[in-house]
């Protein structure tokens, strides 16, 4: 018996030393034969951690596990540098026994933790996940594949696979498609060997994202998926069995089948909703808004149902529906007590066949019940070929009660607004300009409407409006605004909304008045803009120059056609007050025209027309006739940065001059002309003025016999200006004076020449 006992001992300590040692010896070798593979197969940098590569029988004995530790994919050529795929943790675990039997192979478990998956698809099409090397197959391959089918009775079956806190992100520029899945996890199992078996898998992710063509369809959604399919494949027949699919809250389950006995895809499958609520809906919204549902209470019975039913194949989709209805629906608020009452809704999706024509997506019945304010609206929607819609809205809705019960946070909002509208019609006829077969009509009424934001630096108000509708146009009857210190009102018309609206391309046309005591400009100019530092010796911020604020291109649409006909008492920018602006601004082609503008500024009279064009947003251009009439030079000096750079002299000039002047040019990106770019050309007409003491007027008595005129408590020298017709030109940066008479204390003098920005 002891000699037994030594004997079965020495067999274990030989077994126990084979289990350690046998992975040791051969672990070289499989990973020398996993990294050939891996080059042959693949056109990418495959990498992994050495010291995190392993092989055991130890670890899940008498199962083999094989591990691989910081395992990743990278591409090459223009995908260099972007990692396809990144695992912490790869490890597969295979029942022993299977393999040295033979027949059927067993894996016992796959296990994936952390894994990342990077797809990108270019705009041209190609793809980073097609790394699959090209070639014809060798002679060993050939003999593979006339052996296969002796093979095909080896089987190999999964027991277990997971997958732990995965990342998945999918970009695919050539149809802007991006989605995101964050947090996924993963499990399944079912025995692959069988025919016919049950396969359980159960998946969650934390955060899923979808935007396509830059609109976000899905926003930070949870999703989870607890699935039992009964796998029949030898008919390639799949079956629902017990199952719950949730986004966020909304749950639904599903019964029926697939099946794939050839190259058609049949389905026929119900769904419906599983436990779900009113509140289940409200989960849906977009996940940043989550937070506003923290004790919300919501009742009503609610119905969600469709099917699935048909063959995909190349000439026949399956038939779609989906249903949703929410009947005596009621939603009540923690921090506000009143609570939306009566909610119904009646909605439905219908997709029949291939004929996109025969699409349907409708909204029978919109209600709603507010404290007292009742709004219902309805809207039909069919045929993809030719849109075709029918939409209603008729009520009230009081904002201020709306923004309490859904919070909107960083901002403010109050107004009445009574709606009564209906649009019938099609796309054909909006393409085909036929707007009066575009059956629109009803009005809208606002009253005491107030916004205000973080990024707005004033509030805006409407404390009336009141809106007409036609096929048309729209009539603006009564508009009285409010920005800030800025007063707005304004009538009139805009034509083609529709058109504008639904096609491409289509023009907004208008033709309104407007009025306003004051227009104030400085309150709507940012932190940054309107403190711009001031030298030391400069006055403060309110005798800042009109040129000081950064600004930025403002572009002109090229598919609006307004006339705006103005009336404005004052308009207040920087330092600067203009008054009684009256004329004619036209928006037209992507450019602002002034027609025959009048207003006053400082102490003289402008007449203004001309032009400012952005078609080129890197060089907007601009064109203008200027009138002035008995304009202060002194004033000039002191508000126009042109007036400083070009005739700094002016500085000592008292008097007052009129002007008739072109100008034109180019802007650069902060609004302001470049000087260089600038041609202008005019005559100035100096009634009187006069040159006091200072440089200029010391460096010509020096050369000449300038005497200076004696006062009591002073000697001042200085030149006369009377009735001068000065011809000047801006060109090339630089400013041109047609020599001029002027009076040197009694001395006829005659001064011409070129000024440039530099002073030289």
């Amino acid at each position: 018996m002891k000699k037994f006992f030594i004997i079965t001992g020495i067999v274990f300590a030989i077994l126990f030393v084979a289990i350690v040692t046998v992975p040791f010896l051969f672990k070289d070798d499989i990973q020398k034969a996993l990294d050939q593979t891996l080059d042959e197969s693949l056109n990418a940098t495959v990498f992994y951690d050495t010291d995190k590569f392993g092989l055991s029988l130890i670890k899940n004995f008498p199962d083999f596990t094989l591990s691989v530790g910081d395992f990743g994919i990278a591409g090459v050529d223009e995908f260099i540098g972007d990692t396809l795929v990144s695992v912490g943790n790869f490890q597969i675990t295979i029942d022993l026994m299977s393999v040295i039997t033979g027949d059927q192979i067993m894996i016992e478990e796959i296990l994936l933790e952390n894994p990342k998956i990077e797809i990108l698809v270019m705009e041209n099409g190609k793809a980073n996940y097609d790394i699959a090397k090209e070639g014809a197959p060798t002679e060993d391959e050939e003999e593979t594949e006339e052996t296969a089918e002796s093979d095909s009775d080896i089987r190999i079956g999964i027991k277990n696979w997971t997958i732990s806190n995965g990342t998945v992100i999918y970009l695919d520029q050539s149809m802007h498609f991006y989605t995101t899945l964050l947090g996924l996890n993963h499990s399944g199992t079912g025995d692959f060997t069988l025919d016919v078996f049950d396969l359980q898998t159960e998946t969650e992710i934390s955060d899923v994202s979808l935007t396509f063509e830059g609109e976000e369809y899905i926003s930070s959604k949870r999703f989870f998926a607890d699935v039992t399919l009964n796998m029949d494949l030898s008919n390639m027949t799949f079956t629902f069995k017990e199952n719950r699919i949730a986004v966020n809250d909304f749950a639904m389950g599903a019964d029926g089948f697939i099946s794939m006995p050839g190259e058609d895809i049949v389905m026929d499958i119900t769904f419906g909703g599983k436990d779900i609520d009113l509140k289940s809906i409200l989960s849906l919204i977009p996940g940043a808004y989550q937070e506003y549902l923290d004790g919300v209470s919501a009742s009503g019975e609610i119905g969600f149902d469709g099917y699935v039913k048909g063959t995909y194949n190349e000439s026949s989709m399956p038939q779609i529906a989906a249903n949703l209805s929410v009947d005596k629906g009621k939603i009540l608020y923690a921090d506000y007590p009143v609570p939306i009452e009566d909610l119904t809704i009646k909605s439905s999706f219908n997709y029949p066949s291939a004929d996109l024509r025969e699409t349907s997506f409708n909204v029978d019945n919109f209600h709603m019940l507010l404290d007292g304010e009742e709004l219902s609206a309805y809207l039909k929607f069919k045929n993809l070929e030719d849109y075709q819609w029918d939409f209603g809205v008729d009520g009230n809705a009081d904002l201020e009660k709306i923004a309490k019960i859904v919070p909107m946070e960083g901002m403010s909002l109050v107004g009445k607004f009574n709606a009564k509208l209906n649009s019938a019609g099609k796309m054909s006829d909006v393409e085909a300009e036929q707007y009066e077969k575009l059956a629109t009509s009803g009005s809208l009424t606002i009253q005491g409407f107030e916004f205000s934001s973080q990024d707005l630096p004033e509030s805006f108000g409407i404390s009336s409006a009141s809106l007409s509708f036609d096929p048309s146009q729209i009539k603006l009857s009564e508009f009285v605004a409010q920005a800030g210190n800025t007063d707005m009102n304004l009538s009139g018309e805009i034509k083609n909304y529709l058109g504008f609206a639904l096609g491409k391309d289509e023009m907004l046309l208008g033709n309104l008045n407007f009025k306003s005591n004051l227009i104030d400009l400085n309150e709507w100019m940012t932190e940054e803009e309107a403190t711009e530092e001031q030298p030391e010796n400069e006055p403060e911020a309110e005798e800042e120059n009109l040129d000081s604020v950064a600004l930025e291109v403002i572009k002109i649409p090229t598919n609006i056609d307004f006339v705006l006909a103005s009336n404005i008492s004052k308009i207040s920018y920087t330092n600067l007050s203009i008054e009684n602006f009256n004329g004619k601004v036209l928006i037209k082609d992507g450019a602002i025209i002034l027609d025959d503008n009048n207003f006053q500024l400082l102490d003289g009279a402008f007449n203004l027309s001309g032009s400012y064009q952005t078609k080129d947003l890197d060089e907007p251009k601009y064109d203008f006739n200027f009138g002035i009439k008995e304009l202060s030079i002194a004033s000039a000096y002191q508000s126009f940065e042109t007036i400083q750079k070009y005739v700094p002299i002016a500085k000592q000039v008292s008097g007052k001059f009129s002007t008739d002047f072109s100008v034109a040019g180019i802007l650069g990106q902060d609004m302001m002309p470049i000087m260089d770019e600038m041609n202008l050309n005019g005559l100035v007409n100096v009634a009187q003025a006069a040159l006091e003491s200072g440089d200029f007027v010391e460096k010509v008595s020096a050369l000449t016999s300038l005497k200076g005129v004696s006062s009591a408590n002073s000697t001042k020298k200085q030149v006369s200006i009377k009735d001068v017709l000065i011809a000047t030109e801006i060109k090339n940066g630089r400013l041109f004076v047609e020599p001029f008479d002027l009076d040197v204390n009694g001395q006829k003098a005659t001064l011409g020449g070129s000024n440039s920005l530099e002073g030289s």
